[in-house]
């Protein structure tokens, strides 16, 4: 009862403090807005046409990254790194990093390779359960898995309702969990409920097929971004946001109901401008400042704040290509980098470690995720 109480105060502490916050940055978000906008606005002909240069050089790049992870970095259709004696590695992860890789494939337009990859995720689904690779059945899953799962379902992938509602199935039956896991690990999480909701309205999904723990879903990316660390939560968040703003590109804000919206509905009248139209941009903003060099996180800042031009683009294209964690010549090693996937880890995990001997490559899906964000529209 005391850990109850304990835990209860803590979050109501969390909560107070995130309303504060956004009740006191209403005006600096405006400003952040503007101020990005207006950097990236320069020279518009000169950028597009970097952009496209660079856009060309990084596609062909990624085309050999995805060849050579085809040749050799699939277990029964599904991402995995490898040791230098051949076995696998990551198999446990693997689910979030196919999905992701599905994604960049839709994204580049190379829609018959992502149909083949599609096709290994589908293996995943065994026995009434998403699981995280046919070799790591026996691991619960976890939350960042579904959410790498739903980053697929955005791009409508072969029979989306029946895979959704597969997911949707396993919800119901659990009583409001995606897996079979403990609290901690497989328990869905209000926020995926909301893109859940969402995505089911969108597919068409019936409505007496939701479960009422997806339909009464709410996003909490704000509360997420403001306790998130560096690394794997703040990757989570990212994700997340992807998600949204993915979903809502063509519907209006209020399709996702949120903490912002609570927060708006209890203090509205006190001030302008609506927290709910601001909180993406809080949040890109909060993700960007974790960890600078991420170029994930700083590519939803400024997406999120409506500044995605030819010129942050091509300055984004330009960084990665120059990373010498993603080599020209072949896929990255652990001697290249210390993180097996760079944007869910630490900045300091990107430094290069000759010393540490090659003896593991990684799939590269990392480089492929950012390349299709950067040339989606090339």
């Amino acid at each position: 009862m005391r850990r109850v109480l304990l835990i209860s105060v803590f979050m109501t502490l969390c909560w107070a403090s995130v309303v504060w916050t956004l009740q006191q940055n209403r005006h600096s978000i405006q400003k952040l807005t503007a101020r990005l906008r207006a950097s990236a606005t320069e020279n518009p002909d000169y950028w597009r046409g970097e952009w496209q240069r660079l856009g060309i050089a990084a596609r062909e790049k990624a085309y050999l990254y995805n060849q050579w992870l085809e040749e050799g970095f699939l277990e029964q259709g599904m991402v995995v790194n490898r040791h230098s004696d051949g076995r696998p590695s990551g198999e446990c992860d693997s689910l979030l990093f196919s999905s992701l890789r599905f994604t960049a494939l839709m994204k580049l337009g190379w829609h018959d390779k992502a149909y083949q990859a599609w096709r290994g995720i589908e293996n995943a689904f065994q026995n009434g359960r998403w699981i995280r690779h046919p070799k790591c059945r026996r691991k619960s899953t976890s939350r960042d898995m579904i959410v790498g799962l739903l980053v697929a379902m955005t791009q409508s992938p072969p029979a989306e309702v029946r895979q959704l509602q597969k997911l949707l199935s396993i919800v119901e039956d659990t009583g409001g969990s995606i897996d079979d896991g403990p609290f901690y690990v497989s328990r869905m999480s209000p926020g995926m409920g909301a893109i859940m909701r969402l995505m089911s309205q969108q597919y068409g999904v019936p409505l007496r097929e939701i479960p009422e723990d997806v339909r009464l879903g709410f996003s909490t990316l704000e509360v997420d971004a403001w306790m998130a660390q560096p690394g794997y939560t703040a990757h989570l968040n990212a994700l997340t946001l992807w998600i949204e703003l993915e979903l809502t590109d063509h519907q209006p804000r209020s399709a996702l109901r949120s903490v912002s919206e609570l927060i708006d509905t209890a203090f509205g009248p006190l001030g302008t401008p609506k927290i709910q139209d601001q909180r993406w941009v809080w949040v890109g903003h909060q993700l960007a400042t974790l960890d600078r060099p991420n170029l994930f996180f700083e590519y939803m800042e400024l997406r999120s704040a409506g500044a995605l031009t030819w010129k942050t683009q091509a300055m984004l294209l330009q960084k990665l290509l120059e990373m010498p964690q993603f080599p020209n010549e072949r896929l990255p090693r652990n001697c290249d980098r210390r993180a097996d996937y760079l944007w869910q880890r630490h900045s300091v995990e990107y430094v290069p470690r000759p010393k540490a001997g090659c003896v593991e490559t990684f799939h590269g899906v990392d480089f492929l995720w950012m390349v299709a964000l950067l040339t989606e529209n090339l």
